[in-house]
């Protein structure tokens, strides 16, 4: 097994809770089958979904102050909604203590919450492995469409999970991170091209 891999699964075994560990390994299987149906590099899909949820169980208040101390650019949405800093922390934890230096990886993992107007097929893949988790989905059955899309087409079905997902922010009078809409017209744009 590639050392990264080992020293992250150590890591994660030492520091993660149970409910956060599960997340991250059943993402895991979902962006292997995912990587090996669209052809994408399943070692950078997997380095950057072990790291996705490194800070994913720190409390608001804890995430504020971790951002502080390590000098992170909080925006407005992110003091309003300060779990959306757990992939930039997260991204920072790779780099700096796991000595991963691939941006297309770090990128993935800082920008997996909200997605991000430049996305490869690697980001796209850690993306929806991330949202459509089994559990997920079994607590959620209107994602059930995205991850039948994932296996046809990753960009339909990004598309799909950010109007669904923007949708539902209209719907509860929630923020809508200014990279969601970003990234939902960037794909959309560049559907068009495409048709």
């Amino acid at each position: 097994m590639n050392k990264t891999i080992s020293r992250l699964i150590n890591y994660i075994e030492v520091t993660q809770p149970i409910n956060i560990k599960s997340h991250i390994y059943r993402s895991c299987k979902v962006g292997d089958f995912l990587s090996k149906l669209h052809n994408t590099d399943l070692n950078k899909v997997k380095i950057a979904l072990l790291g996705h949820d490194l800070y994913r169980a720190y409390s608001n208040k804890d995430l504020l102050q971790k951002a502080n101390q390590k000098n992170i650019y909080i925006s407005e949405i992110e003091k309003h909604s300060p779990i959306l800093l757990h992939g930039k922390l997260a991204s920072m934890k790779m780099k700096n203590y796991f000595q991963i230096n691939d941006p297309e990886i770090l990128h993935s993992i800082k920008w997996h919450t909200s997605g991000h107007k430049y996305m490869s097929a690697v980001f796209k893949v850690v993306f929806l492995s991330d949202k459509i988790d089994p559990e997920k989905i079994k607590n959620n059955t209107s994602l059930n469409p995205i991850k039948i899309k994932a296996c046809k087409n990753l960009d339909q079905a990004m598309l799909m999970y950010l109007n669904y997902n923007i949708k539902l922010r209209i719907k509860n009078n929630e923020l809508i991170h200014p990279y969601s809409i970003q990234a939902r017209n960037s794909i959309q744009k560049d559907m068009e091209t495409i048709n």
